[in-house]
């Protein structure tokens, strides 16, 4: 029987950073994935000609934030290249970059209220953004300004970061997110698309030792004596000394493990952590160069609470909200020279029934037609993914991220990696770290290597 110091379950990049980490130490580390391919929501898939992101991806701080630092530790070859890109918001079919043009789009009192809110918050210390990590991102902007115009881009940029309205999301982490993003100035997407992230971070892993099993669903931990001494793979026992789960913190707990390993009240703790908003995705191969925008943070009204109320009802506007990602404006791997891929996602509720999803794909391509005329008229492949293809795909609930950065679940109240049942840790966007969706998920690993690991 095999034998490991440490069996990863999962290969989003959370599990691939850990992986790649302790696999540099030394450690005999078997990766194992239930799906065909690796890389979790940081992988793509091809259609024709054109290579489709899973998921609708801008990396907020390309290779100065930790999906560098990660190899630059292990000494990895990195030959990541990000094209960097500035936001452009856009309201009622104009475009606009936020806070600076906001000048001359709201009274004087309310975009020095918003300069000052961003001031502050890049001014504070560590400790001082700590103390944020249980209220809202509204409950602190509303301290500053409560103009619609304003609020509403900030909602965006909060949706962007946490996949989370601002009046759910934590304020400490906004604040952590702006903060880094504002001083790494590296925002971007990497040529050859997030697969290139992926197939980075894979060849790191193997070229260090370590070991990869596809089409391995893990049925369940083997635990001894209170300690995780395994994992069950195909009906196959793999002895280890410690299991990473890269993964749904509730499904760790609940199944692989099993609840009754756990006292009732973590369980029960562990059940009622909230995870981040969905979203509905529209993924577009057209036949023509038809945009130039790299990137766009659009809503399509002011009123951002009635609009998700309204859209929970089946009320949708003929403008609506979404974030818009053009990976063949980034990479030339996208898609064949002459064409382009057009990616959009709207965030929204987690239970919006599909019925309301299907009729909001539609309003979302009226809007996109504001900002790409004849957009409909160039489609060569569209690909929908509702919340539930989401779920199917990596589980969570089919939330955009995981475990959701609301206000008390951030910081200090982020759930523990280390999980009370001896030899078992969770990594990933479930348990530990901070930041924007795939560098939560790095950093959440790199917390996991600094605390467990040496």
């Amino acid at each position: 029987m095999k034998k490991y110091d440490a069996i990863v379950v999962g290969s989003g990049i959370g599990g691939m950073a850990a992986g790649v980490l302790m696999a540099h130490q030394g450690k005999k580390v078997l990766m194992v994935e239930k799906h065909d391919c690796l890389g979790g929501r940081v992988s793509a898939y091809k259609k024709g000609e054109f290579n489709f992101d899973l998921g609708v991806h801008i990396i907020s701080r390309g290779n100065k934030g930790p999906l560098g630092e990660v190899l630059r530790r292990v000494g990895a070859e990195n030959n990541l290249e990000y094209t960097n890109v500035r936001p452009l918001s856009s309201y009622d079919g104009k475009t606009f970059i936020f806070p600076h043009d906001l000048a001359t789009m709201v009274p004087e009192e309310d975009f020095l209220g918003v300069k000052q809110f961003l001031k502050d918050i890049r001014s504070y210390t560590d400790e001082e953004v700590a103390q944020f990590d249980t209220v809202t991102v509204k409950d602190v902007l509303h301290k500053y300004t409560k103009n619609p115009l304003a609020c509403s881009c900030i909602w965006m940029v909060c949706a962007v970061y946490t996949c989370l309205p601002y009046w759910e999301a934590s304020a400490g982490e906004f604040m952590r997110c702006l903060r880094w993003e504002s001083a790494a100035r590296a925002s971007g997407y990497p040529e050859g698309g997030c697969q290139a992230i992926t197939d980075t971070y894979s060849k790191a892993f193997t070229k260090l030792g370590g070991e990869i099993m596809l089409n391995a669903p893990v049925e369940k931990a083997v635990v001894k004596d209170g300690k995780v001494v395994g994992v069950i793979v195909n009906g196959e026992e793999i002895d280890c000394d410690m299991m990473v789960y890269n993964g749904d913190i509730k499904t760790a707990v609940n199944k692989v493990i099993g609840a009754e390993h756990f006292d009732k009240e973590y369980v029960d703790y562990v059940n009622a952590l909230k995870y981040s908003w969905g979203g509905t995705t529209v993924k577009l191969a057209v036949d023509g160069h038809l945009t130039d925008l790299k990137m766009l943070s659009q809503f399509g009204t002011l009123d951002q609470e009635k609009f998700y109320e309204d859209l929970a009802k089946g009320i949708i506007p003929e403008e609506v909200n979404f974030f818009m990602s053009n990976p063949s404006n980034y990479s030339k791997s996208a898609a064949p020279e002459g064409k382009q891929m057009i990616c959009f996602t709207c965030p929204h509720q987690l239970d919006l029934p599909e019925e309301i999803e299907a009729r909001l794909v539609d309003k979302m391509m009226v809007t996109a037609e504001k900002y790409i005329p004849g957009l409909s008229e160039h489609i060569i492949i569209k690909e929908v993914l509702f919340n539930s293809d989401i779920m199917t795909a990596s589980g969570k609930g089919g939330a955009g991220i995981g475990i959701g950065q609301v206000a008390g679940q951030t910081g200090a109240y982020r759930p523990k990696i280390k999980l009370p049942v001896e030899g078992a840790y969770v990594v990933g966007a479930a348990a530990g770290g901070a930041g924007v969706g795939t560098e939560l998920a790095v950093n959440s690993a790199i917390e996991f290597f600094d605390n467990y690991c040496k």
